[in-house]
């Protein structure tokens, strides 16, 4: 997705390989898609599709991306389809958005060969074109995905009384008037115009909460809103829960660089940090396994 990892490089820099990943690992035991061979591609999407059910497909599916240099927007429309030519499957190279869109088709898929026409199903409305993909998470992404029965918000499940119950207002003016994603030229019926609800744990509160969270949890980082902003999400990841505790498993941008685990208290402290463009919180959501035909 051009506009989360445009954010994140707007907002903290291009980032240099990092020698050491405090708080985090990068590391596994299992063969990654990206070192794979199609055989061996295939025989692992077969093995994550016989998993019982839909989160625990997630957490298999994602721990194959460890390690995967993160570059944004590394996923586009394909040879010949300007403005943005990338491929649109590839496992060498991660930002957040594609990582989490990836591991979503990956963990739906009962063969290598269904995962393309999912993941084009999750990324976009309607056929693979620019003006078609999801753009804005809040606005475009999760109306569109939970219409489709891709994932259902379960932040006020886990969060409780906790939770705040927000609503992103985008009028055409603000719009037009937009300081960020400027360069995101979409017909008029395509504009995130509207009002787009959108609940989050806040990030105070998120330690109370982090053991009830179910691994394979999608989450979203919810930022202050801002009139001129689209968006109030940066960044997307799924969390992990591990014998060693929770961790939250993201393509990194600021810190790390790559696909990592990073301990969930560690990221709740770092995102805490951040004044430029603060964070309010999390947003959840439950990855849905596909509806018997």
């Amino acid at each position: 997705m051009i506009l989360l990892g445009s954010l994140l490089v707007a907002l903290l820099g291009a980032t240099p390989a990092p020698s050491s990943l405090p708080g985090a690992s990068a590391r596994t035991d299992k063969l990654r898609f990206c070192d794979a061979s199609a055989e061996q591609t295939a025989a692992i999407v077969s093995e994550i599709s016989a998993l019982p059910d839909m989160r625990a497909r997630v957490v298999a599916a994602s721990e194959r991306f460890l390690g995967v240099p993160y570059q944004f927007d590394p996923l586009g429309e394909g040879p010949g389809q300007p403005p943005d030519e990338d491929p649109r499957l590839r496992f060498d190279l991660a930002d957040c958005q594609t990582f989490l869109e990836t591991v979503l088709a990956l963990a739906r898929a009962r063969s290598a060969g269904e995962v393309q026409a999912l993941l084009d199903e999750v990324r976009y409305q309607g056929e693979p074109r620019y003006q078609n993909r999801h753009h804005f998470f809040e606005a475009q992404w999760i109306p569109a995905n939970v219409k489709a029965g891709w994932v259902r918000p379960v932040t006020s499940e886990i969060g409780g009384k906790d939770v705040v119950a927000h609503v992103k207002a985008v009028s055409a003016e603000q719009w037009k008037a937009r300081t960020l994603a400027e360069k995101i030229d979409l017909p008029p019926e395509r504009a995130p115009i509207g009002r787009f609800p959108l609940a989050y744990l806040p990030l105070k509160k998120l330690l109370a909460h982090q053991k009830a969270i179910p691994s394979g949890t999608l989450f979203a980082v919810v930022r202050e809103d801002r009139p001129r902003s689209p968006t109030m999400v940066t960044h997307l990841g799924i969390v992990v829960q591990k014998p060693r505790g929770p961790f939250v498993r993201h393509a990194g941008h600021d810190l790390y660089a790559q696909v990592v685990d990073e301990e969930i208290a560690h990221f709740v402290e770092r995102n805490l940090g951040y004044t430029k463009w603060p964070v309010l919180g999390l947003s959840l959501l439950e990855p849905l396994p596909a509806k018997a035909p």
